[in-house]
């Protein structure tokens, strides 16, 4: 899917963030937390073997996972304050409608190789040892202009979503130099404050990362369609 150049600086993108994903996975405080974290990690993982083709995954169960994982986040965005869900404020309801977003975008990622593939076999020769065909081949039938069709909406839509986590990094790297200014200049004796602003880095960091690889998986994927 991507380039060879761009396949070893996105391979590290998402190693490091599926290492990042899984310690905050084990260092939560409750289920809810460690949950999502660990659906991070495995959507990472998911991604590397996208990078790399030899990687064999099973789809199905992959589009079964992170399509229930897009309806869980968005749960958590709708939830009522009783629940007890990590979105409450309407920061952490837009961060978990993004998560959703992007959870479904992975599906809609995953399933366009599938597609790719099915049109593949649909349009391949078939052997005739009648005499009918003097050519001894012929196409199965199928719908001259099926691929094309699908190429009309799968390219536009594959650029939309890159230049959408495209805009996503932006939207996840500005505020950082507010953050990294509070983590310098803060003057307060607690501990607390500035621990929490070095978890808001990494944690942006991350976000951006993975927007950043969504954003060049869905390039190359408009200009392979």
């Amino acid at each position: 899917m991507l380039a060879p150049l761009l396949s070893f600086p996105v391979s590290l993108i998402l190693a490091a963030g599926t290492v990042f994903c899984l310690t905050k996975a084990l260092q939560g405080s409750s289920w809810v937390p460690r949950l999502n974290y660990g659906v991070h990690a495995l959507m990472a993982l998911g991604m590397l073997g996208m990078v790399w083709h030899n990687i064999d995954l099973p789809l199905l169960p992959q589009l079964l996972l992170f399509s229930t994982a897009s309806f869980w986040f968005l749960l958590q965005a709708v939830s009522r304050h009783e629940f007890n869900l990590v979105c409450h404020v309407r920061s952490e309801r837009l961060t978990c409608l993004y998560h959703a977003a992007m959870l479904a975008a992975m599906v809609f990622m995953l399933a366009l190789p599938h597609s790719a593939v099915l049109q593949g076999r649909a349009a391949a020769p078939v052997q005739h040892n009648g005499h009918a065909s003097h050519t001894g081949q012929a196409l199965t039938v199928a719908p001259p202009a099926a691929s094309e069709v699908s190429a009309l909406w799968i390219q536009p839509a594959a650029q939309v979503l890159a230049v959408l986590f495209a805009a996503a990094v932006l939207a996840w790297l500005l505020p950082m130099d507010r953050v990294a200014a509070k983590l310098r200049f803060r003057k307060a004796p607690s501990m607390s404050r500035p621990s929490r602003h070095r978890h808001a880095i990494l944690e942006r960091t991350y976000e951006a990362g993975a927007a950043l690889t969504m954003s060049l998986m869905f390039a190359a994927t408009s200009l392979q369609t």
